[in-house]
């Protein structure tokens, strides 16, 4: 059974608007609102209902949704419980769709009452879960149905059209740690689905380094994906050791920003592998939206290809929460169009779209789908420091993290926030942690990044400490943690001492 709309990714504007605002329309009044606590609420609170949705910029009318939304607190003891679409057998009698409720009826009589409850349970019953991954808050898990498995199946079809792979041709290496998580299991689709042979090593974890590079130069695969520094972690191994990387032509990271600098590093080092022409793109995925879209590689940073009649995306001023016109920088929003188990609507993601949404055909495929553009950061990522006498000065640390990365000279680097002599009343300090690559003037390389860091952010690093690159994996927890640890704020950790008495 085919799923989503037949020209998702060539669409005029006009006809995109209108299919979205229709679907959006539709959804609610059939799925979300019958049977979605949160929504059900929310909409009656806002005194709105689907049919309010007419236009496009109708949509502005439905109050946000927030990550606080989803956490159990005493306020909302059900926390995630309340997007999920689950409907009781009086829900179904009350609010299903008349012309849906009489074919339930039809199959009752003709079939049983077993068999259209089986029917209800293959469309609503959640059969897998996935976690979100954030370190601001405790993991929220979100639930999937079979029916959710059908779209995750299509959006690992698309994934695989718009980077281009040949499943008779292509072989794909994941390196995503195997988690309740949604990077592994969209890659795992994007081989079971179209047939594309794959090996899911499962991460570091799972499998160790030489391993997985054994297992590289055996499969000869043509895509590598997987998070950025376990990636770069693997890459530099394979070409110290001189292995065989000449059969990839395509690498895709995900799971956290990609930097420029990190993206020429790695070709650079492809290169110098026996893989000359390697494209890297980036993917973006969140769990909220069960889905994960990527770049094309007809032209670089062309911005992740979302799905249209799967979700819709919004702009917004993060301080007034207004939409933004296309091609403006602003905070993430989205919203589902279709999908069972947990939904949301018009969630607000904390991400900030360096350059926004476009609209205009893409520059390397030509394809018409709204298109996030590339550098995308966390908005948590900014955060106030007491630095000397100036209070609250805010820091972005995503800029640093993007530097570091980049960094031709350094191999591995872990950011620490902390109180100066570990007191919680005096100011905070920034210390560098970080592994050189052999042959660098060290004394030359901590002025050159106290300059770079001091140009990024107009403050100065208290502190460079260079350790060998075992020291720093460790640090990180490399094929130890889901994400490696690159900014780890110690600052909460005195406060928390003071609070319950320890000296």
């Amino acid at each position: 059974m085919g799923v989503g709309h037949p020209r998702w990714d060539r669409m005029g504007q006009d006809e995109l608007a209108h299919d979205q605002t229709r679907r959006l329309r539709q959804f609610l009044a059939r799925r979300v609102l019958p049977f979605s606590p949160l929504y059900r609420e929310r909409f009656a609170a806002a005194g709105i209902s689907a049919e309010s949705i007419r236009t496009f910029d109708d949509i502005a009318k439905i109050p946000f949704t927030t990550k606080q939304d989803l956490l159990v607190t005493q306020e909302n003891p059900e926390g995630p419980r309340r997007v999920i679409l689950a409907p009781t057998a009086q829900t179904l009698k009350e609010r299903l769709p008349k012309s849906e409720l009489l074919g339930l009826l039809a199959r009752k009589l003709v079939s049983g009452p077993e068999a259209a409850m089986a029917q209800v349970r293959r469309e609503f019953a959640p059969c897998s879960m996935f976690f979100t991954t954030g370190r601001s808050a405790g993991a929220i898990p979100f639930m999937l149905t079979r029916y959710d498995h059908r779209l995750l199946s299509e959006g690992a079809r698309r994934v695989v059209d718009v980077l281009g792979v040949d499943p008779a041709k292509d072989r794909i290496l994941n390196l995503f740690p195997y988690a309740p998580h949604l990077a592994f299991w969209q890659t795992f689709f994007c081989g079971y689905e179209t047939g594309t042979l794959t090996l899911n090593t499962g991460g570091g974890r799972v499998m160790p380094a030489d391993r997985v590079l054994g297992a590289l130069e055996r499969l000869k695969p043509t895509l590598v994906v997987g998070m950025p520094g376990y990636f770069y972690h693997l890459l530099r191994i394979a070409v110290n050791e001189k292995r065989d990387l000449s059969s990839i032509r395509l690498i895709a990271l995900g799971g956290e920003n990609v930097a420029p600098g990190l993206k020429r590093k790695v070709t650079s080092m492809l290169a110098s592998a026996g893989a000359p022409d390697v494209r890297v793109a980036s993917v973006l995925g969140f769990t909220e939206a069960r889905l994960c879209w990527t770049e094309c590689v007809g032209e670089r940073r062309t911005g992740f290809h979302t799905y249209p009649d799967f979700g819709l995306f919004e702009i917004i001023n993060p301080d007034t929460g207004k939409p933004l016109p296309p091609g403006t920088t602003g905070e993430l929003v989205y919203t589902c169009l279709d999908g069972r188990g947990s939904v949301v609507i018009r969630y607000r993601t904390g991400d900030i779209v360096e350059g926004g949404l476009r609209t205009e055909p893409c520059p390397g495929c030509g394809r018409t789908m709204p298109r996030l553009m590339s550098d995308i950061r966390r908005t948590s990522n900014v955060k106030s420091l007491d630095i000397g006498k100036v209070k609250g000065t805010l820091v972005n640390l995503n800029e640093l993290s993007e530097a570091f990365a980049g960094d031709p000279e350094i191999e591995e680097w872990q950011l620490e926030i902390r109180k100066r002599n570990h007191d919680p009343y005096e100011t905070d300090e920034l210390v560098l942690y970080c592994a050189l690559k052999p042959g660098t003037d060290e004394a030359g390389f901590r002025a050159r990044i106290q300059t770079e860091v001091n140009e990024r952010t107009e403050v100065r690093l208290n502190g460079i400490v260079v350790e060998s690159v075992p020291a720093l994996l460790t640090r990180v927890g490399m094929e130890e943690r889901t994400k490696e640890e690159r900014i780890l704020d110690r600052r909460r950790e005195v406060m928390e001492k003071i609070r319950g008495g320890t000296p």
